[in-house]
């Protein structure tokens, strides 16, 4: 018997009679799935019956800590790095403006990295990888090629994707999107840690249901990132509305809490969400519309690029004011320097 069949004996036998995996039964289940040698049938009922029971903290963990010794990983000679993952399926119905908040704060002295994959269903939205592919990146760079970006400081970012840095974990796309809904790995694939800074790594993730900011920050601390700054964020991104004030977290020293932002407060005034479109969300209009926020242009997608950095270097207490962290950021766009680093990155 398989650690796949003894767990699926355990998670799927109904609401009533169920019963949770240790965090070792879970790594070893996560292991032989990665492993390739696990009947796909079996995998996928294992994923619904996890998600029907709901995963506990320790079930979480041991899958993610099997994703994580299976990615291709090191560490990087920098003393700050932050980490975000934008969701893997992409976005629909507002333009990704992450895509170049990498090099953005790399611009502003914070090396940064993002990570994902080209495509992803069961959304298929845009991705940072679509965006970056269009503007002349190598989404195909190892993990040691994007760890030379980002000690560059000439460069200070790059784009990590999971085919290159998580190839077990990245085979399981076909599994998923015959799954049709939506696995824990949907979740703990933004958390992996490819990159990992001398002194501090941090997290920036983002969130829909209100029961995740719990989940997201105790698996942030257990995974070893120094802090997490937890968005609910548009589509479930790292970008909160632009028009509005929204309920985010942060993990800080160890501690959940909660942190109310206002754009008004980072000196921004829009009266729509994001970056929209009349028609729909490509993207080409995504890298349009970054191009020309790199370039001063301002904007929607000028103001997102400004929050989404401004609340980053602030949470990573680089700068202490919200407002002066968002002056500084127009500084930067508005006098190329942003750019200059983007397209370091795309050489």
């Amino acid at each position: 018997m398989t650690a796949l069949a003894d767990a699926i004996k355990k998670v799927a036998t109904g609401p009533h009679l169920s019963k949770d995996l240790t965090e070792q039964e879970a790594f070893d289940v996560m292991m032989e799935i990665l492993s390739g040698k696990a009947d796909p049938v079996r995998a996928a009922i294992f994923f619904i019956a996890m998600r029907m029971k709901r995963e506990t903290n320790e079930e979480n963990v041991g899958i993610l800590r099997a994703c994580q010794s299976m990615t291709i990983s090191q560490s990087v000679d920098v003393d700050q790095l932050f980490i975000f993952s934008d969701p893997f399926n992409g976005f629909n119905r507002h333009c990704p403006m992450t895509a170049f908040l990498p090099a953005v704060l790399a611009s502003c002295g914070l090396p940064a990295m993002s990570q994902g994959v080209f495509e992803m269903g069961p959304k298929f939205g845009v991705t940072h990888a679509q965006v970056l592919s269009l503007a002349g990146y190598n989404i195909e760079k190892s993990t040691a090629e994007a760890a030379a970006d980002v000690m560059n400081k000439q460069i200070g970012w790059a784009y990590l994707d999971q085919a290159q840095a998580s190839p077990a974990l990245f085979a399981l796309q076909t599994l998923r999107t015959q799954m049709i809904k939506r696995p824990s790995l949907a979740t703990l694939e933004k958390m992996i840690m490819p990159l990992k800074a001398r002194k501090q790594t941090h997290l920036g993730i983002g969130f829909v249901h209100k029961e995740y900011p719990d989940i997201l920050g105790w698996l942030a601390e257990a995974s070893g990132y120094h802090s997490a700054f937890i968005a609910r964020g548009l589509e479930g991104g790292l970008v909160p509305t632009l028009r509005e004030p929204s309920n985010n977290h942060r993990l800080l020293n160890g501690n959940l809490e909660a942190c109310t932002l206002k754009p008004e407060d980072f000196g921004i005034e829009q009266d729509t969400r994001g970056v929209k479109t009349d028609d729909a969300v490509t993207a080409q209009r995504t890298l349009d519309e970054g191009l020309q926020a790199l370039a001063g242009v301002h904007g929607p997608a000028y103001d997102s690029l400004v929050y989404a950095a401004a609340i980053v270097l602030w949470h990573c207490e680089l700068i202490e004011s919200q407002r002066e962290a968002a002056d500084y950021v127009r500084t930067i766009l508005d006098s190329g320097k942003a750019n200059s680093f983007f397209e370091a990155g795309l050489s």
